[in-house]
């Protein structure tokens, strides 16, 4: 049992995990996954089939040995949003200041399968598929699989998604509730195809047509397509519950992305066959119990989609683990599980609190004038206190700060921001760099920004 692991879900923490483990542990790890093997289907769910990879998911990467060429050869660098106005005019927001500041466009389903590769090359590695967990057991050492019930003879990990069967053992068993977020906006993906097998766009950023209460946003494929999401209100007005046949959908269009229009030519398939996702974030109270079960993952902190960060931040949990578990002298799970828990929890929680305020940003703050000057003054304070002033979306996305503490930061860097910009204030370059200081040293310490 000692040298025995069991991970529940083989989405992207599972594969990683198990590889971190397999090769730094030397544990013998069984996986159990509900769907099939991916590499041996071709098909699409409709549901978010890109995710944008930085900073913090490819240290995990690194740690584990699996960023390699081949990897790297998946990536499309996005060096920032280009923004489509309800004009038609086209601006660009870089999202930092450094030509290293750039996240990557990345297919799920591929990186999920060079993930399984890499597990089962440790020869440490065994993913059972069609093994759906229907409920978890952990004071009777039992999985039940298919309504089956299976001993199971090692601590078990849940990195089963938001929907997690482990959560919710563990929750039941310390008498807890699991607090999910649902926002009243849902998601819609669609396409947008090659011409004349070039990008219709250009492909080295993340295109966002900001509409205030909606937006659509694009990323690049390496087929030369781009995959669309539409977030908008489930229902309502200007809804998708509103949008039920062909006109509506294209009067809806052409008032609101009407640049767009001729841009997804297969628009009313997508639309109608592809699913309306749920936009859900989870804060789970206890992540752990004794030895015999922790989550990870989305299992323990699923995000939304709008910080780019959900499998970032899934990554970085499995390196902080490999970490953990790598400075134990034995496998004393109870005390690695809640000291992970404990290490992490705060952070995990931060990053849906930074998630959600930054949907606000993405389709709201990037069109307005103050929004604008508060990130160009920003990179200027990083240049000029680069030691105390990190813009808040560098710390998350550029750098390994702790979510927490990149959340307290860019809180009292937007006070600063607030009182250097002013209405008097045409031009950023003009900003009152003595009360900067002032602000800067009197609020801020030095941190490492690494």
């Amino acid at each position: 049992m000692k040298n025995n692991l069991t991970i529940v879900g083989s989405g992207l923490t599972g594969p990683l995990l198990s590889t971190i483990l397999a090769k730094q542990c030397n544990l013998n790890i069984n996986v159990f996954e509900r769907s099939d093997d991916p590499r041996k289907l071709n098909n699409f769910s409709g549901r978010s089939i890109n995710l944008a990879l930085s900073k913090r998911g490819i240290t995990a990467l690194k740690f584990a040995g699996v960023y390699d060429n081949d990897f790297e050869s998946l990536l499309i660098p996005m060096n920032g949003r280009t923004i489509h106005s309800e004009s038609g005019k086209v601006t660009f927001q870089a999202y930092g200041n450094k030509k290293s500041h750039y996240i990557n466009s990345v297919s799920r389903s591929a990186i999920n399968k060079i993930l399984m590769d890499n597990a089962e090359k440790t020869g440490k590695v065994k993913i059972h598929f069609n093994m759906k967990c229907d409920k978890a057991d952990l004071n009777e050492n039992k999985l039940y699989f298919n309504n089956k019930s299976i001993k199971i003879d090692s601590p078990v990990i849940g990195a089963d998604g938001y929907k997690s069967v482990i959560s919710k053992n563990i929750s039941q068993i310390n008498g807890d509730s699991l607090e999910y977020i649902n926002i009243e906006h849902s998601y819609k993906e669609l396409t947008i195809l090659p011409k004349n097998s070039e990008y219709q766009m250009e492909p080295n950023s993340l295109h966002i047509w900001p509409r205030r209460d909606m937006m659509m946003i694009a990323l690049p494929n390496l087929d030369r397509s781009f995959t669309c999401t539409l977030f908008m209100k489930s229902g309502g007005e200007n809804s998708f519950e509103e949008i039920n046949d062909s006109k509506k959908l294209h009067d809806f269009f052409e008032t609101n992305f009407n640049d767009a229009l001729n841009l997804i030519s297969n628009l009313e398939h997508d639309f109608f066959h592809n699913p309306t996702g749920q936009l859900i974030g989870l804060k789970v109270p206890q992540w752990n119990h004794d030895d015999k079960g922790l989550i990870i993952g989305d299992a323990a902190h699923a995000t939304v989609p709008f910080y780019g960060q959900g499998m970032n931040a899934s990554f970085e949990d499995c390196r902080i683990f490999g970490e953990l578990i790598n400075q134990k002298k034995d496998f004393d799970w109870s005390q690695i599980f809640q000291e992970f828990y404990s290490s992490r929890k705060k952070d995990a929680d931060s990053i849906l609190d930074l998630s959600l305020d930054n949907y606000k940003v993405m389709r709201n703050d990037v069109l307005d004038d103050t929004h604008i000057k508060k990130q160009k003054l920003s990179f200027i304070l990083n240049s000029e206190f680069p030691d105390y002033f990190i813009p808040l979306y560098t710390m998350v996305s550029f750098t390994s700060i702790p979510y927490s503490i990149a959340l307290e930061r860019g809180n009292i860097q937007n006070m600063i921001l607030d009182e250097l910009i002013d209405d008097n204030l045409s031009e950023v370059e003009n900003y009152n760099k003595k009360r900067a200081e002032e602000l800067i040293t009197k609020h801020l310490s030095i941190i490492n920004n690494a």
